[in-house]
């Protein structure tokens, strides 16, 4: 007599055992996938940075002197019927940021042969900024050397709040690297002062003290603290669309420049001058606590300020004098942060330091 047989199903007590085991799989493994993607896109960060490093180095090689921070073209008419060029934001000025002398060198070279450095950036007042017409093309187009992974991609247009929206159709792509500004503000003076600040070691105002770029040109024989202990440059966020942060073809803080008052990823300013956040001109910043980024708006072009900001977890990516790159903690103790960013301040710093 033959017996019938019936494939045996699972109960319900065995399937949720299984569901229940690998969820804790998953609960295991994802952590370390998330770690990976985030070691992935930090090398990756390092390795643009490195990149604008080497292009730095070539260019000295070529002009025996780094970028100038910004191309400014102080004193020269640009335009017939043009007043001289002011030294604010919108003035006449050129306002190129460094890297735009670095193009050929980061194999941009087609760019750098469609940008128009004769207007610059900005450029005279026609009555709007001539460069953002004569270099729109250029302006739009993304650099992937520029871009840290670990941060969103985001564009620039001026809010419509700004001259009755006559400069919101112009679109900007914005990059994560900017450059060593020094200590004090986008002015680089001590009369650029916003607010009451005190530096917490003399008491008093505080002074200017040089960093890797601004205003004037510097060489290798300039950095008398040495390339391998000065920062350069290091990373920046890219803020919302009409957030200037992240702007690399303006050298506005927080765009194509940075500070050193504000330890990296923090709030607070050194120099306790009563505000928390960076400082920014007055219609050009959007604060986002959630992403890192807290501004205050205030009307001053000299005098904003902003730090080095990065999603990477406990600090961020600088890039050396010498082209080495190294991660800098957010706990870096405020004098070590600042000594790294002066080209000749004579400071001694140990490398654990940081």
């Amino acid at each position: 007599m033959l017996r019938s047989s019936k494939a045996r199903a699972f109960t319900l007590i065995e399937l949720l055992v299984v569901i229940a085991i690998i969820a804790v799989l998953i609960a295991l493994l994802l952590p370390a996938v998330q770690a990976a993607r985030e070691a992935a896109r930090r090398a990756q960060c390092v390795n643009n940075l490195k990149q604008l490093g080497l292009a730095m180095h070539n260019y000295h090689s070529t002009e025996n002197a780094f970028p100038t921070g910004a191309i400014r073209g102080q004193g020269q008419v640009l335009a017939p019927g043009q007043p001289a060029c002011g030294t604010n934001i919108f003035s006449s000025c050129q306002n190129t940021p460094w890297f735009c002398l670095m193009l050929p060198y980061i194999e941009q070279g087609t760019l750098a042969n469609s940008y128009n450095y004769a207007v610059g950036s900005e450029g005279p007042m026609t009555p709007l900024p001539l460069g953002f017409v004569v270099n729109s093309t250029v302006a739009r187009t993304k650099m992937s050397t520029f871009q840290c992974p670990s941060d969103r991609i985001n564009q620039f247009s001026v809010t419509t709040d700004y001259a009755g929206g006559a400069l919101s159709s112009y679109i900007f792509t914005k990059g994560n690297y900017a450059a060593n500004w020094g200590n004090l503000s986008w002015g680089q003076q001590s009369a650029n002062y916003v607010g009451s600040p005190i530096d917490p070691v003399t008491g008093a105002a505080p002074q200017y003290q040089q960093g890797a770029f601004g205003f004037t040109t510097i060489g290798v024989a300039s950095v008398t603290d040495g390339t391998s202990n000065t920062v350069f440059a290091a990373e920046v966020l890219q803020g919302a669309q009409t957030d200037i942060r992240g702007m690399m073809w303006s050298t506005i803080p927080g765009g194509a420049s940075y500070m050193s008052r504000m330890a990296p990823n923090n709030a607070m300013d050194y120099y306790r001058a009563g505000f928390t956040g960076d400082v920014l001109q007055g219609g050009f910043c959007v604060s986002e606590t959630v992403q890192g980024l807290p501004c205050v708006p205030l009307g001053s072009d000299k005098g904003s300020f902003a730090g080095a900001r990065g999603h990477h977890s406990g600090g961020v990516n600088t890039l050396m004098g010498d082209g080495s790159v190294r991660f800098c903690k957010n706990s870096v103790s405020m004098p070590t942060w600042m000594g790294l960013h002066t080209i000749a301040g004579g400071e001694v710093i140990s490398a654990d330091a940081y």
